[in-house]
């Protein structure tokens, strides 16, 4: 009789509300730990995203890359466009020639990148 007490007391307590309590309890704190722990879905998410941003900076990197292999090719295989570039960036000369710079004004900078507005007319015919 004492065993089957003991299974009944067994039973009882798989049907109480503290066995509920502390099931729902454990279910909760992995619920969390799955969401928001360090390999939770949310870091997950983040960690996707910045590996997205990176390989955009990687495809670009490349691009650039690319860009500047060609450039140095011709640098190297073309004397004309080395001396553009130097001509360029480094403002050289030859003998006896002048270099002219043109500022332009800021305020016409500033007025040509705005777009045009139309003024009002008053047609009253």
């Amino acid at each position: 009789m004492s065993k089957q007490n003991n299974l009944k007391d067994k039973i009882h307590f798989f049907k109480s509300r503290g066995f509920l309590l502390l099931i729902a309890l454990i279910a909760l704190i992995l619920a969390l730990a799955f969401l928001f722990g360090d390999s939770g879905i949310l870091e997950l998410i983040k960690v996707r995203k910045q590996i997205a941003e990176l390989r955009e900076t990687v495809k670009q990197l490349e691009t650039e890359k690319e860009r500047l292999t060609t450039e140095i090719e011709q640098l190297r295989n073309n004397p004309m466009t080395l001396e553009k570039k130097a001509r360029e960036d480094l403002w050289l000369m030859k003998k006896n020639e002048k270099v002219v710079v043109i500022v332009r004004d800021k305020n016409k900078k500033e007025e040509e990148k705005k777009p045009e507005q139309k003024q009002p007319t008053n047609d009253t015919n």
